[in-house]
């Protein structure tokens, strides 16, 4: 059964990579016993695929949005902990104030206290996430320059 170039060429990457049928492989390869240029499109597949022509140029644009995208996961991660950070202390500090204290008729004071410390736990967590905000951009800054 002869096979046109175009059908053979698209099965050359298959037979490549070897993963087309044995029937395949062989109608390849009696085909390209037969067809000059059907080997030589081969060895341009081989050569491709084995040395990737790829500029410095390219490398670097990929190396410059892979560091982009890396020092932009850092702030929207600082950004982020920073903006949790502050509304939980203020959701705390609400709560606290709307649930307040009562005295039960056995004379227990009944208060949600521990959301006081949690609040500043909140607030120490936002301020470390501002300084380390600030650092990290005035570092990204001295480094574009």
């Amino acid at each position: 059964m002869r096979l046109s170039c175009e059908v053979i060429r698209d099965l050359l990457p298959l037979y490549y990579d070897k993963v087309c049928s044995k029937e395949s492989s062989l109608l390849i390869e009696e085909h390209l016993a037969e067809c000059i240029q059907c080997v030589e499109e081969l060895q341009k597949l081989k050569m491709n695929l084995e040395n990737p022509a790829i500029s410095d140029e390219k490398i670097k644009v990929v190396e410059n949005i892979s560091a982009k995208w890396k020092r932009d996961k850092r702030v929207s991660f600082l950004k982020g902990s920073m903006l949790v950070s502050a509304l939980a202390a203020i959701i705390c500090f609400i709560t606290y104030n709307v649930i307040g204290a009562k005295v039960l008729p056995d004379g227990t004071l009944v208060e949600p206290f521990a959301l006081i410390p949690i609040g500043y736990l909140f607030v120490f967590v936002f301020i470390i996430s501002l300084i380390c905000n600030f650092v990290f951009l005035k570092k990204y800054k001295i480094n574009t320059k």
